[in-house]
């Protein structure tokens, strides 16, 4: 699933407005797949895809590459059509990766250096927008948002590096108004301080090269934004000769000298589609989309995998969904006897491979299972099933949304959307309330009343045992799951869809997602559901009626 981190920053107009080794812990097992859903074959299969050969399949990476081609294999294997581009499984997409040129991206200060990813970490929400230059900048602070009211006019700003302090916790930073006709429209660029808990969570993910689709969408011409840096409050003095907490609003600096430049690749990246034809010859035309993400996080700085796990169990019961903090003396005592207890067992592990046992591995490994079973299990529906493994939706949800803008089989011959992303889990011990049958379901009912009410009758007529937990479904959840993963990308065009996940754990982005602790047997119970909940729609005499109001597929997501 991907992750949410708030920038509340308007920089374009609203149509412009997410190598190492380790020591094994799991063999792969050897021996073939059945047409029968069994905790036996997800483990086979779960084993390949989340193994360390493929470094964490972050998109566009050799790894990622590898996971693909084994779900092509397997697709060819039990004998679905192709349905990427050029008659092959691959559809593949226009991904650049764009790296920090670090040789060139220390910034002068008068006499004061400042490092990247040591003083300042570069942010660059779109590469098709060009940046305002910040060399010759004079640097002035604006305080913060309470400050805001008494700024210099946006003439007086202009062409200067504003230093703004942002007051907001956990995942966000609220900041001023940067659209271009407001207040800030003409700086040359702006960092953002006093955010360091929020910078340790993710610097591995901004210095990883960011991930952008090509010629997806072009700004108007002469739209510009402004150069953006998160400064660590450590970093203030270099710019100002005094700390944060000496600063006032209208403090000035000399200007910077240098700038940030970053390097761009071209990334191997593809959706992988596979398509089982329906029985039914006046049904065949219509496809009910199965969908989960082939990428995971990559490759990260080393750690002790032990280690980690005792911090988040004990602190970050939600993995990356909960900021990073310092143990009490009690939690840090809680930790460290975790860890005693581990080392009686074992020694350290270190590893830095987040190898997406559950993110989404599970899922990718479910919708197999569901193809073989459904091609040949003696269960062919009527309709078209189109199986789409997406690429990038870790860096944006960007397989899915060239998918939706490009599809392969007509858009509007899509009748619904189950997507699957993280259902290996859901214990009590992964989420408040889990247990064996815990499953949370978002937007089956936000297009299509009807589709919501067959998540319901297919569970209860099956025997499934799942219970439902729709609190995440929510308007205005703070945790986003809605507008976090590919379905998003369907439901924007009116695509009734369903999202199946058992939710975020003490192993989520880390890496210590993986294979040794999935629940194959609660994993089987999931995708035995999925398939027939497909299998059902598949079969209706008409299409899932849409009885609510569509999007605007332009528009941002909105849960």
């Amino acid at each position: 699933m991907r992750r949410s981190w708030t920038l509340a920053l308007t920089l374009l107009p609203a149509a412009y407005a997410c190598g190492g080794t380790r020591t094994a812990v799991i063999a792969a097992p050897t021996g073939g797949t059945t047409p029968a859903i069994t905790p036996a074959d997800l483990r086979i299969r779960s084993a390949i895809f989340a193994d360390d050969s493929m470094q964490g399949r972050r998109a566009g990476t050799p790894g990622n590459v590898r996971g693909n081609a084994y779900i092509a294999s397997e697709l060819a294997r039990l004998g679905l059509r192709p349905g990427g581009d050029d008659g092959g499984y691959l559809q593949p997409l226009p991904l650049a990766g764009y790296s920090v040129d670090t040789a060139n991206a220390t910034l002068q200060a008068g006499s004061a250096a400042l490092a990247v990813f040591r003083d300042y970490f570069p942010y660059q929400p779109s590469f098709a927008v060009p940046v305002r230059p910040i060399d010759g900048a004079p640097a002035i602070y604006i305080g913060t948002l309470a400050d805001s009211a008494a700024l210099p006019s946006r003439e007086a700003l202009q062409g200067k590096l504003v230093v703004f302090r942002s007051e907001a916790t956990g995942n966000s930073i609220g900041a001023p108004d940067l659209s271009p006709n407001g207040r800030l429209g003409l700086v040359a660029g702006i960092a953002i301080t006093q955010i360091d808990p929020l910078l340790g969570q993710l610097a591995e993910v901004l210095k990883a090269p960011k991930l952008e689709l090509e010629g997806d969408s072009q700004p108007p011409p002469g739209v510009t934004q402004p150069r953006m840096l998160f400064l660590l409050t450590a970093a203030v003095p270099a710019l100002f000769g005094k700390p944060l907490e000496g600063l006032r609003p209208g403090d000035t600096g000399p200007a910077l000298q240098g700038d940030v430049r970053f390097d761009r690749a071209v990334l191997p990246a593809a959706n992988v589609i596979g398509i089982l034809d329906g029985a039914d010859p006046a049904l065949r035309g219509q496809y009910v989309a199965l969908g989960a993400h082939n990428d995971a996080i990559g490759i990260v700085a080393p750690v002790d995998h032990d280690s980690l796990r005792a911090y988040n169990t004990v602190m970050r019961p939600q993995g990356a969904n909960d900021t990073p903090r310092a143990p009490t003396a009690d939690e840090a005592a809680r930790i460290q006897s975790i860890i005693d207890s581990l080392r009686r067992m074992r020694p350290a592990r270190v590893d830095s491979i987040v190898n997406g046992a559950d993110d989404d591995g599970s899922g990718s490994m479910g919708l197999l299972e569901v193809a073989e079973s459904l091609a040949r299990g003696g269960m062919r529906p009527k309709r078209s099933v189109v199986f789409v493994w997406h690429s990038g939706e870790e860096s944006g949800l960007q397989g899915s949304r060239w998918f939706t803008d490009h599809p392969t089989v007509p858009r509007d011959s899509i009748v619904a959307q189950v997507n699957v992303d993280m259902i290996g889990r859901g214990g009590a011990g992964d989420v408040s309330g889990g247990g064996p049958g815990y499953l949370q379901v978002l937007g089956s009912r936000r297009l299509s009343t009807e589709l919501g009410d067959l998540v319901e009758q297919v569970n209860t007529d099956g025997r499934y045992g799942l219970r439902f937990d729709d609190a995440y479904d929510a308007n205005g959840h703070p945790d986003q799951y809605y507008c976090r993963s590919d379905h998003a990308m369907y439901a924007r065009f009116g695509i009734p869809i369903v999202f199946f996940t058992s939710g975020a754990h003490r192993d989520y982005h880390q890496v210590t997602d993986e294979v040794q602790y999935l629940d194959f047997d609660k994993f089987a119970a999931v995708v035995r559901y999925v398939a027939a909940l497909a299998g059902r729609v598949a079969d209706l005499d008409h299409r899932v009626v849409v009885d609510q109001p569509k999007p605007d597929p332009e528009a941002p997501c909105q849960q």
